[in-house]
């Protein structure tokens, strides 16, 4: 056997062996809730809770510090195997928990995928380390594609692998998982040694020596001596729980350690190097490494060491870890490097300057809150950390504002661009006409400021002109010229005359709204680059005042009819479903079209490559997951296709169409549905199927996320001219009052108002406790004067 497939097959062990382990640590934090509540004996004999961790599952429950954990799994909670080995109740069923009043409290664990991926945990201990995981693996990845056949790349995704392995496996090991624990105390220590052989073999390139070998292996030898021996407390009983404390000290002087060694090294290295062209190489990584575990080493483990504390909760902290990949890949992949010593010396500057602020903030904020609140030292801390860093975050950024923006407000101030840009900008805000003018006003005013101006409005039909102040002999030679000229105005047009010029910026029936602007003052003529800007400025303002017109024309068309029928109505209730109902269609069509398509056309891409190409196993397994990744996307995108705009509604018939709705709603919530559909004679238009069928699924919807209910049931029938709907489930239920306050954040005004369209009546019936009942009847055939209307009115509105 060659040594070419040997190597393919240890990396494909190796991978297999991997993967494994990913999806064994992410089954155990999917499954898994975390209890929360660390425990000592005391002085009786009995767990008392000393600590309660904020994602733990108890904090729903009236469970404090100081009570008394009485039973795990129906048995002593001293014999619970992570009480007696870590001090903390994890991986548990229930809990009988004694209060300090007396009385027993038993909780539950539900140790289900479905509750855990539908909690506020699923971010933290879901999302994110599997976020981490991809990113560090298609780093790696890359590494590997772009530097294959080098050894450093391979050792540094080593080190990335371990980063996310570890990361990823932090839940399991809070959860206290056997597996868990071990990856994490074999891996996360080992990471600053991967590292400093990554450094060792990386700069042999460049003739320098890391550090030395004997002393980097002595170093690990004692890191995994130490290892070894958390391993077997984790997996074994030889050592007794008596010395956890111990051994979790030891371990967060090991991870320290082997932090400051890198740490050392690395400054070690750029000092004995700074005067030579490789500074920037070795300022870069120093650079990379402080930034990505100062945070965690200062902000948790040097704390737990001392004051067995945290500062700053570990999730935020190794967020830093996320500049790695980067830096690296940046260094590997460029040849250039950005100037590290430009950002270190502002930050330099602006860390000694944001001290002072920081701190008098911290004091003001100190003497106005103490009266009223106790602050522990830590969330002082905390507080003081969150305002220092958004001072030098924001001396940044105002370095960054400056630096894109001064020249454009101060310098730049006559830059005709400029003034488009910023003009089309405020016009993105105008809502009324007299905003419009207001904006233009401010643009001419600063771009002109050597010019008179003023609107004038112009009748057409009766040759009669209007001017926003009292017109003197100028202004009226201008008015004169202007009603000469009426048979050449077009909208958005420059006429220059003898006293300025006039932007012709909209129309109105027989009106024409004009901006006059006179003649310089110091008697100089409008140049190309000006009259350019103003027949810009013309068309812009002509384009936003047409849809400012159309807009009033059709609220003032709709409140007159309004006030004629007195009460909202039917076509015009229908006209605005008609109108969600085609943008939804629009954009299921959009979606299809475009993203699903493309969807498609990169996944049949990736299938003929697996099919026609020959690669590695581990490639084409990694290939094989992204291709059902895209499958599930385009599954995705395919459902929000059919929820937007549900298939052949008209053709299956209001009966099956709520049929197929049910039955995929069955699949996904979790109660029973009953549905019960009468005989149907008459047949209903697209309209009225497609009400029903809305109306369905909000209340499927709004049962799901407020009623907590066991069961629904469902009619639908025709009683002589009408279609009769009843809809009942056994949730909570509420007072009237309180659901006539509910109607728009649970989509009952919706429904109502669908029905309405159709001159339905409904009638929503709820007690608490009792569930809840919708009853609608609907006429299959609209009264004649409404349907005529009806279509008459909206088509003259939708054109």
């Amino acid at each position: 056997m060659n040594t070419h497939l040997l190597r393919r097959i240890s990396s494909a062990s190796f991978f297999v062996f991997i993967l494994g382990i990913v999806l064994y640590l992410g089954y155990v934090t999917v499954t898994y809730t975390p209890v929360g509540p660390s425990v000592r004996i005391d002085n009786n004999g009995e767990y008392r809770i000393v600590n309660l961790d904020y994602v733990g599952y108890v904090k729903k429950f009236d469970v404090v510090v100081g009570d008394v954990v009485v039973e795990v799994n129906g048995y002593p909670t001293g014999e619970h195997r992570s009480v007696y080995k870590y001090g903390t109740v994890e991986n548990a069923d229930n809990l009988l928990i004694r209060k300090q009043n007396g009385t027993l409290l038993p909780i539950d664990i539900p140790n289900n995928w479905r509750s855990n991926l539908a909690s506020e945990k699923v971010i933290f201990d879901i999302l994110i380390p599997t976020v981490f995981l991809i990113i560090f693996s298609l780093v790696g990845l890359f590494l590997y594609i772009k530097c294959r056949h080098d050894q450093a790349a391979r050792i540094l995704n080593y080190f990335f692998l371990a980063i996310g392995i570890s990361y990823f496996s932090a839940p399991a090991s809070y959860r206290c998982d056997p597996v868990g624990r071990t990856t994490l105390f074999l891996l996360l220590p080992s990471i600053p040694y991967i590292f400093m052989y990554f450094m060792q073999v990386y700069l042999k390139r460049f003739q320098v020596k890391f550090m030395n070998s004997k002393l980097l292996l002595v170093a690990f030898s004692i890191n995994m001596l130490i290892l070894t021996v958390h391993f077997s407390y984790s997996t074994t009983d030889l050592i007794s729980g008596e010395y956890f404390r111990i051994l979790q000290v030891t371990f967060y002087i090991l991870l320290t350690a082997g932090y400051g060694l890198c740490v050392h090294r690395l400054v070690s290295v750029y000092l004995h190097y700074r005067n030579t062209p490789l500074r920037p190489l070795f300022k870069t990584i120093l650079a990379a490494q402080v930034i990505a575990f100062t945070p965690f080493v200062t902000m948790n483990l040097i704390p737990l060491i001392l004051l067995h504390v945290e500062l700053i909760s570990p999730t935020i902290t190794t967020l830093f870890l996320l500049i790695l990949p980067f830096s690296y890949m940046y260094l590997f992949t460029s040849n250039r490097l950005f100037d590290i010593d430009f950002i270190f010396t502002r930050f330099k500057y602006y860390t000694l300057l944001s001290v002072i602020p920081a701190i008098t903030i911290l004091l003001f904020l100190y003497v106005v809150l103490y009266v009223g609140h106790e602050f522990a030292s830590v969330k002082w801390f905390q507080i003081f950390l969150v305002i220092y860093i958004g001072l030098i975050s924001f001396l940044y950024m105002k370095e960054q504002i400056d630096h894109r923006f001064r020249p454009k407000l101060f310098k730049q101030m006559y830059s005709y661009q400029d003034s488009i840009d910023r003009y089309s900008k405020q016009m993105a805000k105008v809502m009324k006409r007299d905003d419009l003018e207001k904006v233009l006003h401010q643009e001419i005013s600063m771009m002109l400021p050597m010019c008179r101006y003023q609107f004038v409005i112009i009748n057409s039909t009766n040759k009669t002109a209007k001017m926003e102040v009292e017109t003197s002999s100028q202004e009226q030679e201008v008015v004169n010229e202007l009603l000469d000229r009426l048979e050449v105005m077009q909208v958005a047009e420059v006429i220059e005359i003898s006293n300025g010029v006039a932007l012709i910026v909209g129309k109105r029936k027989n009106e024409f709204h004009i901006l006059w602007i006179s003649n310089k003052s110091n008697h100089t003529q409008f140049n190309v680059d000006e009259m350019r800007w103003l027949k810009t400025i013309s068309n812009y303002t002509s384009i936003v005042f047409e849809n400012l017109y159309l807009i009033d024309s059709l609220i003032d068309d709709l409140e007159a009819e309004m006030k004629k029928q007195q009460s909202t109505s039917p076509w015009l209730l229908r006209l605005l479903f008609c109108l969600s109902e085609n943008e939804r269609r629009r954009l299921a069509a959009d979606l299809h079209d475009s993203a699903l398509q493309d969807q498609l056309h990169w996944f049949r891409k990736l299938e003929s490559v697996l099919l026609d190409r020959q690669m590695d196993k581990a490639l084409a397994e990694d290939l094989e997951q992204i291709k059902e990744g895209l499958l599930d996307v385009i599954h995705q995108i395919r459902e929000t296709c059919n929820e937007l705009r549900p298939p052949l509604l008209k053709e299956l018939g209001v009966v099956e169409a709520i049929e197929n709705l049910i039955d995929h709603a069955r699949l996904q919530m979790n109660f029973s549905i009953h549905f019960d559909a009468g005989f149907l004679s008459a047949k209903l238009n697209e309209e009225q199927i497609t009400a029903m069928y809305r109306i369905v699924q909000e209340l499927l919807r709004n049962t799901e996320k407020h009623a907590r209910a066991t069961e629904v049931n469902i009619t639908l029938s025709q009683l002589e001219s009408h279609i009769y709907f009843h809809y009942r489930d056994d949730g909570l239920g509420m007072e009237i009052e309180q659901l006539q306050s509910s109607f728009h954040h649970m989509g009952l005004s919706g429904i109502r108002e669908r029905v309405i369209s159709f001159e339905g009546t409904i009638e929503f019936r709820s007690q608490p406790g009792e569930g809840f009942e919708v009853e609608i009847m609907m006429p299959i055939t609209l009264s004649k004067e409404v349907e005529e209307r009806g279509a008459y009115i909206d088509s003259y509105l939708i054109s």
